[in-house]
């Protein structure tokens, strides 16, 4: 491995190109909305490893990039933040993935385009490499940009490691839906819980229903409301405070990693969640997906304006 410490996280799914166009003025759908583009290395994978990387743990990421500038772009930006990238693969047939969104000039997402089919061709035989190059004690987080033969092959064969997944959408909540049971924490936004819960529930009856399919432990974001998170039975509401919002591309992937942050950290997951909250609040205040300013004092910093469970 490249780094000197062994992985605290090994992190595996999407890393590549955003694409944020944010209009000057209020939308105006079917016509030609003035404004901006700013490009920048994202992904739900990436994201978090970024972020766990910059609170100081040792992280190696595993993704699937094209031969080609921006898969050269975003590995350096990885590198750059101190992540081993020793397992990312080189595709030299596909295009490294992209994904545009467009924006409000108050940071509301209008909408998401996602171009990357060359996840789909992450290979299956790759997870077995990753997981012989890994110590016992290295933590595991999946996001479902990966096909759902992949994350099935990670959850049966993590061993006695922690498994975190990240379901990046509704489209492709689904892809962890056969493994739950092996999953250790489930991180979703509402509609991808009620995909996963294949329910027309009650949306504060989806821990409940994701606990029956064999999801001890998760967190589900509710925008501007809160999470709400559940361990077995026990359930927490915590809401969200009030920030100035610049753009919510990455709050989601801020609140994933500063939670599993307040985890290693050997705290419970009621006592980790105002970690995330003070990730994501900003995340939300900046246009970077994971913000530049974030670092152990930082985050520390913002617990205070954040409710306790």
């Amino acid at each position: 491995m490249s780094q000197e410490k062994s992985p605290q996280f090994f992190v595996l799914g999407g890393a590549h190109m955003d694409q944020i166009g944010r209009a000057s003025k209020r939308y105006e759908p079917g016509q030609s909305n003035p404004g901006s583009l700013v490009r920048s290395p994202g992904g739900v994978a990436g994201n978090i490893a970024r972020g766990l990387a910059m609170l100081e743990w040792p992280v190696m990421l595993s993704t699937i990039v094209g031969d080609d500038s921006d898969g050269r772009f975003v590995t350096s930006q990885l590198e750059a933040k101190g992540i081993d990238t020793s397992l990312v693969i080189t595709d030299g047939d596909r295009q490294t993935a992209t994904y545009t969104a467009i924006e409000e000039p108050n940071g509301a997402l209008v909408a998401g385009l996602a171009a990357m089919q060359i996840y789909d061709h992450y290979p299956l035989s790759h997870v077995e490499a990753c997981l012989a190059d890994l110590p016992e004690d290295c933590d595991l987080v999946a996001d479902t940009n990966l096909p759902e033969e992949v994350l099935e092959e990670l959850a049966n064969n993590k061993g006695g490691r922690n498994l975190a997944v990240c379901a990046v959408s509704g489209p492709k909540a689904n892809r962890v839906a056969g493994c739950l049971d092996k999953v250790d924490l489930l991180f979703c936004n509402e509609a991808e819980a009620a995909i996963l819960a294949e329910e027309y529930a009650e949306l504060d009856a989806l821990p409940a229903i994701l606990l029956e399919l064999g999801v001890q432990h998760g967190v589900i974001t509710k925008g501007g409301k809160g999470i709400t998170a559940w361990k077995g039975e026990e359930t927490w509401f915590l809401p969200a405070p009030p920030v100035r919002v610049r753009s919510t591309n990455g709050a989601g992937d801020c609140l994933a990693a500063c939670i599993l942050h307040g985890l290693t950290l050997h705290k419970t997951l009621s006592k980790a969640l105002p970690y995330g909250l003070a990730g994501a609040s900003l995340a939300l205040m900046s246009e970077q997906a994971i913000p530049d300013m974030l670092n152990r004092m930082m985050l520390d910093n913002c617990l205070t304006d954040i409710p306790q469970s």
